[in-house]
C-alpha cells in the first residue's frame, strides 16, 4: 500500500498548483492530471502520459520547462523525490502472524516495483555517458560502504570481465589512498543509496580534485553525491536512505552495475566473447586439476 500525500506544501507540486493558471489550456490539463495522482505519474513515460491526457509530447515538455525543469524526466524525478516513502523497511512491514508466503509476496512485489521505478527513471543519455567514460578510463575505483560496499566489490568483478581495469575499496582510508593516485584518465564509481555518506563524499572529493571522472549510483538525485558527479544513475527503491539491511536497494544497485557492464560489452562484443572463452577454459582446467588431486 502507498502512503497518501498529506502535505500541501511539497515544493514541485506546490509550484505546479501556483503556476497552473499561467499555463496554456492543454498544458494546464496535464498539470491538473499530475496533481490529481502524482504518484501514478512517476511511473509513466511521456508517451503514455500524452496518450492519457490526449495531448502531444511537446505539450508535456513545454509544461515541464514552464515550471522550471529541463523536461518531463526531470519533473517526474522531482515529484518522486518529494513523495512520502512507501513502507520504509521490509522488516518493519512484517507482522507476527504473516505467513512466509505472504512475506515472500511482499518482498517480490517491492523488488518488481523498485525495478520498474528504476527503469522509468533511467536516462538513456546518462547511461551512455557513463559507459563511454568507463570505456575510456585507464583505471576505475569502485567505492561503497555497507550493503553498497558489496555492490562495489561486485562492480569490480563485473568490470574486470569486460576488460576494464577496476579495483574495489570498502575502507575509507584505502579509498582516499587510491583516490590520491588518480588522474584525469581515471574514474571512480561511487555507490551510495543516500548519496550523503560522509566517507564516500570525502573519497569522491579527493578523486575529483585529482581530475578523475565521477560516476555515481544513487537513490536520491538531489543528494550531494549526485550533484558533484559527472554523471549519476538513479537506482530507485522504497527503502529510506539511512536504513540498514537495504535488500531491495542493493538489488537495484547490482542491476545498474550489470547494465553498465552490458553497455561496455556491446561496444567490444568480439573481444569480450574471446575473453569469456579464455576465462571459461582456465576455470575448466583448474577444476580438472583439482579433481585429479583428489
Amino acid at each position: 500500500m502507498f502512503n497518501p500525500i498529506m502535505k500541501e506544501d511539497q515544493e514541485t507540486l506546490a509550484k505546479m498548483r501556483t503556476l497552473r493558471h499561467t499555463l496554456r489550456p492543454s498544458e494546464r490539463d496535464v498539470a491538473e492530471f499530475i496533481l490529481a495522482d502524482p504518484r501514478r505519474v512517476t511511473t509513466m513515460t511521456i508517451t503514455k502520459l500524452s496518450k492519457v491526457c490526449n495531448c502531444s509530447e511537446t505539450t508535456i515538455t513545454r509544461m515541464s520547462k514552464a515550471l522550471g525543469y529541463q523536461g518531463f524526466g526531470a519533473l517526474k524525478m522531482a515529484i518522486a523525490t518529494e513523495l512520502p516513502q512507501r513502507e520504509a523497511n521490509l522488516f518493519e512491514s512484517i507482522e507476527p502472524d504473516d505467513s512466509l508466503y505472504c512475506v515472500a509476496g511482499r518482498f517480490f512485489y517491492n523488488c518488481i516495483q523498485s525495478f520498474n521505478d528504476t527503469l522509468n527513471f533511467l536516462e538513456a543519455r546518462y547511461l551512455e555517458e557513463a559507459v563511454n567514460i568507463l570505456n575510456t578510463s585507464s583505471r576505475v575505483g569502485c567505492f561503497g560502504f555497507g550493503a553498497s560496499g558489496l555492490v562495489a566489490i561486485d562492480a569490480q568483478q563485473k568490470l574486470l570481465r569486460v576488460s576494464i581495469k577496476a579495483w574495489s575499496f570498502v575502507d575509507p582510508h584505502e579509498q582516499i589512498s587510491f583516490a590520491n593516485g588518480l588522474s584525469s584518465k581515471d574514474t571512480v564509481l561511487c555507490i551510495s543509496h543516500s548519496g550523503e555518506t560522509k566517507d564516500i563524499l570525502e573519497s569522491m572529493n579527493v578523486a575529483k580534485s585529482n581530475g578523475a571522472k565521477i560516476i555515481s549510483i544513487v537513490g536520491n538525485p538531489r543528494s550531494k553525491l549526485a550533484e558533484c558527479s559527472d554523471v549519476f544513475l538513479l537506482a530507485s527503491s522504497n527503502e529510506l536512505p539511512f536504513r540498514s539491511g537495504s535488500m531491495v536497494t542493493r538489488l537495484c544497485q547490482l542491476a545498474m552495475v550489470d547494465l553498465l557492464t552490458l553497455g561496455i560489452a556491446t561496444n567490444h562484443k568480439e573481444d569480450i566473447l574471446e575473453q569469456f572463452g579464455r576465462n571459461q577454459q582456465a576455470v575448466y582446467e583448474r577444476s580438472m586439476d583439482t579433481l585429479r588431486e583428489r
